[in-house]
């Protein structure tokens, strides 16, 4: 259907091939050449609409911004309209060339209206993936700021203050070439058909290098303007405000309006969350929404500088090619994640549920019920959960557990490596020495070593005893994700964001070798005993098989379809547990005659979200799994799934304590968590 966009039109619906509106019998191809179909969206700037350019063969979609509203209310005259006007067009043009702004395809006058054509982006909005799937979880928000400072950083850079940020000009390209048809066009179901976000609509937007006086006309949406700019002075923070009332829109579903607590004069948003976030999240949200602008972020940096050492989870966990993400981290993935992705809800039970506020972990004697009970049991009348509090508000990456079962190692955000009393939550002792977040914690066999690897790209080698650091094994040319000690505590891989997969000699720390011909991204990496063997899991959703002693490739594993992020070995050696990117668990005889091949119920599906961790129970009868949002379940080998575990937020791992059945759980939420699961 042409749709008529002269301002005065009553009636504008017209006829798919008509030239002429029936109505004002305006000219329905705009300069001859844009046939529009329908409105976009419509502010006190102008009108945005949807279309085509009948003047090329592929008749390719476009986006059209009209001002004619805009051109009646300004007071200095249509000369002073027609110069900013031009000036913001050259800096749009400008912009169009970041990959995350869409192109200035064309800008004219026509009878009095003045117009700007852009590239139209194929995908959906995040007021419409709101609306669809519900509130954001934190990993989404740590994705969404992780791709958007950046742009708004590039922006900034080149004078110009958007003045319209909110979720619906806010929209997550499709991943895929193929355009759908733009007339009845069906949105995505999921955000891993979707890659990289892309700030548009910029009609509102003004040069931020010319004294930036006041204006009488109000711009931008009310619910997400700074108080600044609805006095009519926008400034660069007034984007950063913008920015923060989207996410914490997005998190909680709520109008920006009902957010703000009037008598009180401040924001309550925590109120009105589903499922706390992390105090680092809400700390960076309260500082980007302070109304006062002398208290608020000045600058794009200043919010990358808060977020810590560059990547965050989300670059980290999101760094296949497939994806084309401009990242964070990737951190949250987790994080990222966003990362990440939102999936279909399932039915999933939820039987344990824990927010404990960060306090002193006093004396508690468990008394849980069965775990074959957890899914029938919602509510228990003594916890079988504790959190250890003792993180300064410092997200975890990675956790480990002595062979002994008395101390947690933790690896954290701030470059330190935490000792933990198992029982207490005391810090017994403080390791610092990376440059960045320690992404990987493993104990050797027979406790005495620790072995860290960081986002500086460096794996160091710990005396657990002492606290001191024995040596700095130099090697990978970016962040470590992973290293694990060999059964015999004599060998240590390590695996890296250089997708590199090497070899050391934990004695003397020489590097042992760099095993050849792999060809893909590792993410994850297992030692089993068995045969020598080596498993890592590649970001094409194989398992490879080496002997580590020898270098020798042995086979491929194929069954997950999508990235496998975490492995795990059964205690006696003979089982391989594998977490994907595509919500499943899978399990594996690597003892078999003609290799590893599944095992009965090998696939375990139940997770809504990418997986990050999985661990064995001691004796080998449960698996446990945790996903980017927080969600932990346990899996029996004979059986299937028995329970669900809820109480973090966002990415977690996992370690079980060798001595008993309790789990141990650290999150990028700045909480560790102790879980008994049986008496």
């Amino acid at each position: 259907m042409s749709y008529c966009i002269n301002p005065d039109c009553q009636n504008p619906q017209n006829l798919d091939r008509a030239t002429a509106c029936k109505s004002c019998e305006s000219n329905l191809l705009l300069k001859g050449r844009y046939r529009v179909f329908h409105t976009l969206g419509q502010s006190l700037a102008g009108r945005t609409f949807l279309a085509v350019d009948e003047d090329q063969p592929a008749q390719p979609g476009c986006v059209i911004q009209q001002f004619c509203g805009a051109v009646r209310s300004i007071a200095d005259g249509q000369h002073q309209f027609n110069r900013t006007f031009l000036g913001s067009a050259s800096i749009i043009d400008k912009l169009g060339k970041h990959p995350q702004i869409p192109k200035l395809l064309a800008s004219f006058e026509v009878e009095g209206c003045h117009y700007l054509v852009q590239e139209y982006i194929e995908g959906r909005n995040l007021a419409d993936r709101l609306s669809e799937k519900g509130v954001f979880k934190e990993i989404h928000i740590w994705y969404l700021l992780s791709e958007l400072l950046p742009v708004l950083e590039f922006v900034h850079e080149n004078q110009l203050i958007h003045r319209d940020i909110k979720p619906s000009n806010i929209i997550h390209r499709k991943s895929s070439q193929t355009s759908a048809a733009i007339v009845g066009k069906e949105h995505l179901d999921s955000w891993e058909e979707e890659s990289g976000l892309v700030l548009v609509d910029f009609g509102s937007a003004i040069a931020a290098n010319s004294g930036s006086p006041k204006t009488e006309t109000v711009t931008g949406s009310a619910e997400y303007a700074a108080p600044e700019q609805i006095k009519g002075q926008a400034i660069k923070s007034s984007d950063i405000y913008s920015l923060g009332v989207t996410c914490i829109h997005l998190l909680t579903g709520m109008s920006p309006f009902d957010l703000f607590d009037i008598k009180a004069d401040t924001w309550a948003w925590r109120d009105y969350l589903k499922v706390p976030v992390s105090a680092r999240l809400g700390r960076i949200l309260d500082k980007m929404v302070e109304r006062e602008p002398s208290k608020r972020y000045r600058s794009i940096e200043a919010i990358l500088a808060d977020m810590k050492y560059g990547p965050t989870p989300i670059e980290v966990i999101v760094s296949k090619p497939k994806l084309t993400l401009a990242v964070w981290g990737s951190a949250v993935v987790a994080l990222i994640s966003l990362v990440l992705g939102s999936r279909l809800p399932s039915t999933v039970p939820e039987s344990l549920s824990s927010v404990e506020p960060a306090s002193n972990i006093p004396e508690i004697r468990f008394d849980p019920p069965p775990m074959q009970n957890f899914s029938s049991e919602p509510s228990l009348s003594r916890p079988a959960v504790r959190t250890l509090a003792e993180q300064n508000k410092n997200p975890v990456w990675a956790v480990a557990v002595t062979p002994n079962g008395r101390v947690i190692v933790s690896g954290n955000d701030d470059g330190t490596i935490h000792l933990l009393h198992k029982r207490h939550g005391k810090v017994l002792k403080v390791l610092g020495g990376h440059l960045g977040p320690v992404w990987s914690v493993a104990v050797s066999p027979d406790g005495r070593t620790i072995a860290s690897g960081g986002a500086d790209g460096t794996i160091k080698l710990w005396n657990f005893y002492s606290g001191q650091l024995i040596r700095t094994l130099d090697g990978h040319t970016d962040g470590v994700f992973s290293v694990v000690f060999s059964p015999d505590g004599q060998a240590l891989a390590s695996v890296g964001k250089d997708n590199a997969l090497k070899l050391w000699q934990v004695e003397g720390g020489a590097e042992l070798q760099t095993l050849q011909g792999i060809t893909d991204e590792v993410h994850s990496v297992a030692f089993s005993a068995y045969k020598d063997t080596l498993f890592a899991g590649k970001s094409d959703g194989t398992i490879e098989m080496w002997n580590w002693k020898t270098g020798a490739f042995q086979a491929t594993l194929t069954g997950h379809v999508d990235a496998v992020s975490a492995l795990a070995i059964s205690p006696d050696g003979t089982i391989l547990g594998s977490g994907g990117w595509d919500n499943t668990v899978r399990i594996w005889d690597i003892t078999t005659e003609h290799g590893p091949e599944p095992v009965g119920e090998a696939t375990f599906a139940g997770h809504t979200d990418r997986i990050q961790s999985v661990a064995f129970s001691p004796d080998g009868a449960t698996l446990a799994s945790a996903d980017l949002s927080g969600t932990i379940k346990l899996w029996a080998m004979d059986g299937g799934e028995q329970g669900t575990l809820k109480g973090h937020s966002t990415w977690v791992e996992l370690a079980f304590n060798p001595q008993d059945k309790t789990l141990i759980s650290g999150s990028y939420d700045d909480t560790i968590k102790v879980w008994q699961l049986s008496p």
